[in-house]
């Protein structure tokens, strides 16, 4: 199962008998962290089942989002009469995955440093574009977008959610580095 996710997560690609496909679809995982492990600085992957506790395939997750940071869901936020329609925005989502444009935007505004790991690096342009699609859908081209504004809104969460996942590797595996590469706007 390891080698299987792994291949998929680095890919695309699946294998079924000898069938061979190749897919499009991210993977998330959800669930609940014991209150003592709430803190990115423990071992919060030792919490993980043992099929996740491999320090290779989790390196090809991307970021790492702090749930107990977010709110919990009250009464209050529900949505009442007319509301953004959930189906229309995953649409929406679903028809911006595609279009490149947005990569190209993240492509010319970060300045990238030599020698640095891919795999951060694909994380980091991956989770900046997502962002960017999300809060800023009207963004054609670079000089659309402030750099102050992209560098808060989109490369600093980009960046933070990476370094949690290299963090949790160095406390796995020591021959990870704890460190993310010093990427910058331009």
């Amino acid at each position: 199962m390891q080698g299987a996710l792994k291949g998929y997560l680095e890919s695309g690609e699946y294998r079924v008998g000898d069938y061979r496909g190749i897919g499009n679809a991210g993977l998330v995982l959800l669930g609940n962290i014991p209150k003592e492990f709430q803190n990115e600085y423990k071992n919060v992957f030792s919490t993980l089942p043992d099929i996740f506790k491999e320090s290779a395939l989790l390196d090809r997750f991307h970021g790492f989002i702090k749930g107990w940071e977010l709110p919990r869901i009250k009464e209050g936020l529900k949505a009442e009469g007319w509301s953004f329609n959930v189906e229309y925005f995953t649409e929406v989502l679903h028809r911006l995955r595609d279009d490149i444009q947005y990569r190209a935007v993240v492509d010319d505004i970060l300045e990238i440093p030599p020698n640095a790991d891919t795999r951060d690096i694909e994380a980091i342009k991956r989770l900046c574009t997502g962002f960017l699609k999300i809060l800023f859908p009207n963004v054609n081209k670079a000089e659309d977008i402030e750099r102050e504004e992209f560098e808060k809104y989109c490369l600093k969460p980009a960046m933070k959610m990476r370094e949690i996942i290299r963090y949790q590797l160095y406390l796995m595996d020591k021959e990870y580095s704890k460190q993310i590469p010093n990427i910058k706007v331009k």
